[in-house]
């Protein structure tokens, strides 16, 4: 993935820690995915990392990425967007895509209320994948 900010993509501050529970609660969100995401959101998601990893020069979707793959399978471009975070929102008439696995403070500074539910459901579950991504790395085996 993409470089990203001392404190990842979804956690508020740097150097942030998780406890048992939220460990715990991470591995369920993930664990939801599943069930949470119909077929066609997981399908999408899964063909348009595919593609970007053999056509984009940082392996990463960009906006523009989401919205054809969601256009081809008819999902949500905001829930198929926030599985791999990029969260848009309005400006006038135009959609502009906060791109907060690259600028994790992005996000927060544009304001966690201006993007809508779909796309925070599935940033949820793209932080907590990324997460136990992070944590499972730092193990030691």
């Amino acid at each position: 993935m993409a470089a990203q900010g001392p404190g990842g993509p979804c956690r508020p501050e740097a150097g942030a820690v998780m406890d048992a529970q939220q460990t715990a609660a991470a591995e369920w969100i993930v664990s939801g995915y599943h069930v949470l995401l119909s077929d066609d959101l997981r399908l999408a998601h899964a063909a348009m990392l595919e593609h970007a990893n053999a056509h984009n020069d940082d392996f990463w979707p960009r906006g523009r990425d989401v919205v054809r793959f969601a256009r081809f399978y008819r999902v949500s471009a905001s829930a198929l967007g926030g599985l791999v975070g990029l969260l848009p929102y309005r400006v006038g008439r135009r959609r502009v895509w906060v791109d907060a696995a690259r600028v994790p403070d992005l996000a927060r500074r544009v304001g966690m209320d201006a993007f809508g539910r779909e796309a925070m459901v599935s940033f949820g579950i793209f932080c907590a994948a990324a997460d136990t991504l992070a944590r499972e790395a730092a193990t030691l085996h």
